[in-house]
């Protein structure tokens, strides 16, 4: 729970909190809109940056890792 919480760290406010009512709350876009007070292509465009960077992090957490065990 500690590292997903160090990876969510790395999103900006804006992406992270669509990022966490998108893929942990497992709330539809519109509903997302809705309570976020943002639009729906809003909601997209953020949650696919958000993606985007939250992989990034998770691929910079593997290599740390990987690296401190070699």
């Amino acid at each position: 729970m500690r590292i997903l919480h160090e990876l969510l760290d790395d999103l900006d406010e804006e992406k992270r909190e669509v990022f966490v009512l998108a893929e942990l709350e497992q709330m539809t876009a519109p509903a997302i809109a809705e309570v976020a007070g943002i639009n729906v292509s809003t909601v997209y465009s953020r949650l696919r940056a958000a993606r985007h960077d939250f992989e990034q992090a998770v691929l910079r957490h593997r290599a740390r890792s990987t690296w401190r065990c070699a």
